[in-house]
């Protein structure tokens, strides 16, 4: 304002007349300058403030991230200082037992003869054990009544076996049957035995009659007839018919 007081005076000195309008808008102008300038000033004060915080911020951080990157860096020399104490403690570990091991050869010879008289007692002990159980399954067969007296039941024996396909000798009977004796004289039977029968074969034999009617039972043989007009003449061994047998009776 006191420049263009002083512009306007020097004017009019100078003879030229400045007009009260002229002058006006002059100091208008002068002032919307100078409060253009202000509002500058104060946004570039306020934008270097905000840097300055922003720096300092930052510097914050960055000592914060020094101080935690030294601490871990302190945290790992001290985890791979304990895992290297470790890994070489164990190694002395093994050593140690390598050690122990190589020593122990010598005693290897005197260990073994002991485990290997071990395992000869321990195989006795199973001998004897099987033969009890053996002498006990001796006396599972029982015999409740028979054709002759009882006896002990240590003497009781269960036998069994067949005739044979093919080879059984099957006797042509009457106009409609056949008949064969069974051997069982290798049971050892001293009394008669009770026996039980049924017909095997390879076709037609569910057809017949007789097969578990038993005649003449002695303790060597035992006699089958059979209705079975296909069987004559040869037709039953053909059909491979044979005596399938299981007798229970006393050896002793």
């Amino acid at each position: 304002v006191f420049s263009v007081a002083i512009m306007l005076a020097s004017s009019k000195k100078g003879g030229s007349a400045v007009s009260v309008e002229e002058l006006r808008e002059l100091l208008v102008s002068s002032m919307q300058t100078t409060i253009s300038l202000t509002a500058v000033v104060e946004q570039q004060t306020k934008r270097i403030s905000e840097i300055t915080n922003f720096v300092d911020e930052a510097k914050e951080e960055i000592k914060e991230l020094e101080e935690k990157l030294v601490k871990e860096i302190e945290a790992l020399k001290e985890t791979c200082a304990e895992e290297l104490k470790a890994s070489v403690n164990e190694g002395k570990e093994e050593i140690n037992d390598l050690k122990s091991k190589i020593e122990s050869l010598g005693q290897k010879d005197e260990e073994q003869t002991g485990i290997e008289e071990k395992l000869v007692k321990e195989i006795e002990a199973l001998k004897e054990t099987f033969a009890e159980e053996l002498e006990a399954r001796k006396n599972d067969v029982m015999v409740i009544s028979g054709e002759e007296d009882l006896r002990e039941e240590r003497c009781a024996k269960v036998c069994a076996g067949t005739s044979v396909r093919g080879t059984t000798n099957w006797v042509d009977y009457s106009s409609n049957g056949i008949y064969t004796d069974v051997d069982i004289s290798k049971c050892g039977f001293v009394t008669i035995p009770t026996v039980t029968s049924s017909l095997e074969g390879t076709t037609s034999h569910w057809g017949t009659t007789g097969s578990s009617e038993i005649y003449s039972v002695t303790t060597g043989t035992f006699r089958i007839f059979l209705v079975a007009p296909g069987g004559r003449g040869g037709g039953a061994n053909n059909m491979g018919w044979n005596v399938e047998w299981i007798a229970v009776g006393y050896t002793c």
